[in-house]
């Protein structure tokens, strides 16, 4: 049962800074939109804030936690703990070299990628 509460206590703190997060977004966008109007800079400040943002709702937040909570919570049950973080350990690595080269990609691209989003 210990394992249950501790998964529900980790998904409750994710929720809530998830939460928090979006609070945060609101007031920045009203914060920008106070200060800048829609000025040029403004516009420029949303392309480039659209990339990195897109990224993220597509690989992070719950898409990440729906793949990996469930996957860790058995192997760490059915496995010991050297396996279970040298797996962890594994994953990162992925995580880690998939990220560079997305960005490195993205860098490369930026021009193209910039051309797509914003015509």
């Amino acid at each position: 049962m210990s394992t249950n509460k501790s998964i529900l206590k980790s998904a409750g703190v994710i929720s809530l800074a998830t939460f928090i997060s979006r609070i945060l977004g609101f007031v920045r966008d009203v914060l920008m939109a106070a200060l800048f109007g829609t000025t040029g800079v403004m516009e420029a400040f949303v392309v480039a804030f659209r990339i990195p943002n897109l990224l993220r709702d597509l690989m992070g937040e719950g898409a990440m936690n729906a793949a990996f909570v469930p996957v860790f919570s058995e192997y760490k049950v059915k496995h010991s703990s050297q396996d279970f973080w040298a797996l962890v350990n594994n994953i990162l690595k992925i995580i880690f070299i998939t990220l560079g080269l997305t960005t490195l990609l993205g860098i490369i691209f930026a021009p193209f990628i910039v051309k797509i989003i914003a015509p």
